[in-house]
C-alpha cells in the first residue's frame, strides 16, 4: 500500500477505534432519564444568563444559553447659573446564543454530585450608542465562535442543584459605525475569552 494512504486509513478508522473502546468502558451514571429538562441560571462577575437542557440520556445533553448584558451612563455638569447640563452618554447592549453538546458523569443513580463539561457554538449582536459636545456614534455589531465549560451541580434534592461553572471562548466580531456627522467606520476582533467562573443553579423537570 502507498505509504501516504496507509496514515490517511488510520485517521479515518481513527474515530471508530475510540467509539469501539468507550463502548467497552462502564460509563458513570447520573440520577438523570432521557426527555429530562432542566432551567439553568449563571450569576458571574461580568454576566448572568438562563440555559435550557434537554436530556438525550442520563449522561448527554443538549444546551442552549441565552446571555444579556448591557449598560447606561450619563454625565452632565453645572453652568454659570447653576444649571445642570448634558454633557456625554454612552450606552451597550449585548445578547448572545451559546448551543452545544452537554456530558454528565456521576457515580450511580443515587449520586449527590455530578460532573459536567460542554462544548459548542456561540453567536450574538451588539449595540452601542456614544453622544457628546454635538456628536453622535451608533454601533452595530455580530459575533461568532465556538466555547468549552466544565462544571459541578450538588443536588440539594431530585429537583434543585447548586454548582460552579467555568468557561472560556474563542470569539470573531464585526462592528460598523456611523457617527451623526455622516463618518463611517469598521473594524472586526478575533479572540479568546479568558476563563470565568460563575454560580450555577439548576431547575430539574
Amino acid at each position: 500500500m502507498n505509504s501516504r494512504v496507509m496514515p490517511l486509513a488510520a485517521l479515518l478508522l481513527l474515530p471508530d477505534a475510540m467509539l469501539a473502546q468507550d463502548s467497552s468502558l462502564k460509563v458513570s451514571a447520573t440520577p438523570f432519564r432521557r426527555g429530562q429538562w432542566a432551567a439553568q441560571f449563571q450569576a458571574g462577575t461580568a454576566f448572568g444568563s438562563l440555559g435550557f437542557i434537554k436530556f438525550r440520556s442520563p449522561t448527554r445533553a443538549l444546551v442552549l444559553d441565552l446571555r444579556v448584558n448591557g449598560g447606561h451612563s450619563e454625565s452632565l455638569r453645572s453652568d454659570s447659573s447653576g444649571a445642570m447640563q448634558f454633557t456625554t452618554l454612552s450606552s451597550l447592549a449585548n445578547v448572545q446564543a451559546r448551543f452545544g453538546w452537554r456530558r454528565y458523569g456521576g457515580d450511580g443513580n443515587g449520586a449527590k454530585v455530578v460532573s459536567n463539561y460542554t462544548l459548542g457554538v456561540l453567536a450574538g449582536f451588539n449595540h452601542s450608542v456614544a453622544a457628546g459636545f454635538g456628536d453622535r456614534f451608533d454601533s452595530n455589531g455580530w459575533s461568532a465562535g465556538v466555547f468549552g465549560d466544565v462544571g459541578g451541580t450538588y443536588l440539594l434534592t431530585s429537583q434543585f442543584g447548586i454548582g460552579a461553572l467555568a468557561s472560556a471562548a474563542l470569539t470573531y466580531e464585526n462592528d460598523v459605525g456611523k457617527s451623526s456627522s455622516g463618518s463611517k467606520s469598521r473594524q472586526w476582533f478575533l479572540g479568546g475569552s479568558a476563563i470565568s467562573a460563575s454560580l450555577v443553579a439548576t431547575v430539574f423537570f
